[in-house]
């Protein structure tokens, strides 16, 4: 068209002629295929059906199981403090480090239990869990729910636990800090030092300030405040021990003279208890001559025992605790320490026939015997001891342990016992120059009586008044004054010793030194016919000891 419309023609397709544009015809046209679509049965949304009551209730189920199982089991009951102490063994209330502690740690345990209650054990497969299996199974649709409710429960309970436990073991640490943080130090005795001893021994300083030293034995640790001696801290060490610095010669020579009267004092307590022993089977004997211990060995023997153990006791003091060293040896002689003043000598057959007792073989004791007859002449077994004690083997025994005894008791301090000791002292005690339970009686009393006094007379000699009045000791010093105070007891002003006064001073005799040992109580009770009786309340002049003893000695060898 002229004005350029188009017409319907141009808005409408309309198939042409002649394929391309130069040939014309008709435009081919290609049509997509239709999908055949056959009608099907329709389909319908089925509604679900409404949750049973256990499947609406499975998920929270649980926790009242929970709550119900809780009830029947209930809480357990709480100890009281002693019923909680008790169960772990209970308080020792020692003051040793080893008490303390173990105290300590037993405190802190029952605090935890009171913060705590008893440590929760890990939950395991029970009767809570077979209980959950039956109910959930029950659960039909809502077993899934319990199941998952039960599990978070136990997981929960899990975390509790382990909580718990955490806080209890970091609560227990902080309680037992006065334990873990003890301060190993180093601590040395002063008054040792002063002896010219050096005594060091390792220690702890708790976090609270107490001190606890190594015991004397080894055995553990104790407080310093029940520890013997005035223990100090080593802060550094020095170039020159304390002991060289604090030493004190007078100290030195008193203690060492103090040891060697106290082992005196000790010997001559065992042949105490021994002559006890023998003196009531004496009295039997004067009471009932069908019970005589010289004309019937059956009872004299029966305390060999306690014959053998008191000798024991008493050699060990002569030995400096080894009983074979109370014995003279070849280097004794030569030190010039072997056997008492007039009996010096070597004691090996003594020690051979000491041996032999202890074995308890007739045959060795007998051959240990003919021995000790034969390097001491003098000596016959038979005749000191008599027939009738010669020919039982534990009287024999017994005999001979009362001999051993009553030489150590005699001899002299810092020297050992020779053969011609005990070739002595047999004669003292043995009854073979007499049948009669009186004079044996009066003859052993005489014997322990001399002694008694002998010892007293060594004392009084040794740790003389005349020495304390000369300014010798220290009497201001008060490890000097507690040596002095075994042995002089000096007035008292004001209700305190004053050792300063030493023109008062009363000797303590042997009777007033051990008042309250049984034995020597005992002892001071035997009937004694008139003129035998020795009097405890002897004065207090001191008596040169070698003659007193040798004079005293003398007249009780008279009596045999």
């Amino acid at each position: 068209m002229a004005n350029g419309n188009r017409g319907i023609g141009g808005f409408l397709p309309f198939p042409t002629f002649g394929g391309g544009k130069e040939s014309g015809g008709i435009t081919p046209v290609k049509l997509a295929p239709t999908q055949m679509r056959f009608p099907t049965a329709g389909r319908f949304a089925r509604r679900a059906p409404e949750p049973e009551l256990k499947e609406t209730i499975a998920p929270f189920l649980p926790i009242a199981v929970e709550g119900i199982m809780n009830l029947i089991q209930g809480r357990p009951e709480m100890m009281t403090d002693a019923q909680y102490l008790d169960s772990i063994g209970g308080l020792s209330g020692g003051t040793d480090l080893d008490d303390v502690l173990g105290d300590k740690q037993k405190m802190a345990q029952l605090q935890t239990y009171k913060q705590f209650g008893e440590p929760e054990k890990k939950d395991t497969f029970g009767a809570d869990e077979i209980i959950n299996m039956i109910i959930g199974s029950q659960m039909g649709r809502g077993a899934k729910e319990y199941a998952a409710t039960s599990r978070a429960i136990d997981a929960q309970k899990e975390k509790s636990r382990l909580t718990t436990a955490t806080n209890r073991a970091a609560f227990t640490k902080e309680a037992l800090k006065d334990i873990n943080n003890l301060q190993y130090k180093t601590f040395e005795d002063v008054d040792k030092a002063r002896l010219g001893i050096n005594d060091y021994r390792s220690g702890f300083v708790d976090p609270r300030g107490d001190v606890y030293v190594m015991k004397d034995d080894k055995s553990g640790y104790a407080n310093i405040k029940e520890l013997e001696g005035n223990w100090i801290e080593q802060k550094y060490k020095p170039t020159t021990s304390l002991s060289s610095q604090l030493k004190d010669p007078r100290l030195v020579d008193l203690s060492k003279k103090d040891g060697e009267l106290n082992a005196k004092d000790t010997a001559l307590l065992g042949t105490m208890t021994l002559t006890n022993e023998m003196v009531r089977m004496l009295d039997k004997g004067i009471a009932d001559p069908k019970q005589n211990p010289l004309t019937t060995v059956t009872s004299i023997g029966n305390f060999l025992n306690s014959a053998t153990s008191n000798a024991n006791q008493v050699l060990s003091y002569v030995g400096g605790g080894d009983v074979m060293r109370a014995f003279a040896t070849a280097d004794d002689i030569q030190n010039n320490v072997a056997g008492s003043n007039g009996r010096e000598g070597s004691g090996q057959l003594a020690k051979q026939l000491y041996q032999a007792i202890q074995s308890g073989d007739d045959e060795q004791m007998l051959a240990a015997m003919e021995a000790f007859e034969k390097g001491n002449p003098e000596v016959s077994f038979r005749a000191s001891l008599g027939d009738m004690a010669y020919n039982n083997v534990r009287t024999r025994a017994t005999m001979l342990q009362l001999a051993y005894a009553a030489a150590a008791a005699n001899g002299q301090t810092g020297r050992t016992l020779s053969d011609k000791d005990l070739a002595f002292h047999l004669q003292m005690v043995g009854f073979g120059a007499t049948q009669d339970a009186q004079t044996a009686k009066d003859n052993i009393l005489g014997f322990v009586d001399t002694l008694v006094r002998q010892t007293d007379n060594v004392i009084q000699g040794t740790i003389s008044l005349n020495n304390i009045q000369a300014g010798r000791y220290d009497l201001g010093d008060q490890m000097f004054t507690s040596i002095l105070a075994g042995y002089w007891q000096p007035p008292v002003v004001d209700g305190a010793p004053d050792f300063t006064n030493t023109q008062n001073y009363e000797f303590k005799n042997f009777y007033t030194r051990y008042s309250r040992v049984p034995d020597v109580v005992s002892y001071q009770k035997h009937q004694r016919r008139a003129g035998t009786e020795f009097n405890p309340n002897q004065g207090t002049t001191a008596v040169n000891p070698t003659t007193q003893l040798e004079e005293d000695l003398k007249a009780i060898e008279l009596l045999y």
